[in-house]
């Protein structure tokens, strides 16, 4: 099975409050510094930021084990929320904070239906019953 694109963002919004936002206008002009890019794939989620230094998180959804959406009320009258992905590395655990997401719930269920077709045991012998 190969890997497909199943969802991506373009730049994330930030949420850095009214302060925040005035005060990098005012000392830098560049209120987008630091946004990220999330690409979610059947395999994994992809999570790129920085301006002046990329970093690139890759988590596979097979290591995910918890999903959260976070919101404010200011980020509810803008349609944006945190997703924090929380998954385990060895016998540690991981988050990944995807800031400033467009539709949050949204990007929750995608990641939870990628976890549920690569993660979740198939055949007769997966039954619960």
């Amino acid at each position: 099975m190969s890997e497909e694109l199943v969802l991506e963002t373009r730049e994330s919004k930030r949420s850095y409050g009214v302060g925040g936002i005035l005060l990098a206008i005012l000392l830098l002009g560049l209120p987008f510094l630091g946004r990220q890019r999330i690409r979610i794939t059947n395999e994994r989620i992809i999570i790129e930021s920085g301006f002046w230094t990329r970093v690139r998180d890759d988590v596979e959804v097979f290591r995910i084990r918890d999903v959260v959406v976070k919101q404010s009320l200011w980020h509810r009258l803008f349609g944006i929320g945190d997703v924090v992905i929380k998954s385990m590395e060895g016998r540690s655990e991981e988050q990944h904070v995807l800031k400033g997401v467009p539709d949050p719930v949204a990007v929750s269920e995608t990641i939870r239906t990628a976890w549920n077709q690569v993660a979740r045991p198939r055949g007769p012998s997966a039954s619960l019953d």
